[in-house]
């Protein structure tokens, strides 16, 4: 076995695992991000999961990023309506 197969065995047999837990909040949570490379696991507080990929991942990462601000805009609107 030369140093080029040694390197991919042990490359294959590392288990590359972080995980993020997001505490409840308003009767909702906790949720778990479970990253085991290559795949990113997101389980909810009854147990159930999805699994993305790296790219889908980057993808929800870039979209959630905008909810806070999408949600300050619609309740800025249904205020602004609210007052008419």
């Amino acid at each position: 076995m030369d140093l080029i197969e040694i390197d991919r065995k042990i490359m294959n047999d590392i288990v590359v695992e972080k995980t993020w837990e997001i505490p409840a909040h308003a009767d909702k949570g906790p949720v778990t991000i479970t990253l085991r490379m290559p795949e990113v696991r997101v389980t909810d507080s009854e147990g159930r999961h999805i699994v993305i990929s790296p790219a889908q991942a980057d993808l929800v990462s870039t979209r959630m990023s905008y909810i806070v601000e999408w949600m300050c805009e619609a309740a800025r609107s249904g205020t602004e309506e609210d007052d008419d």
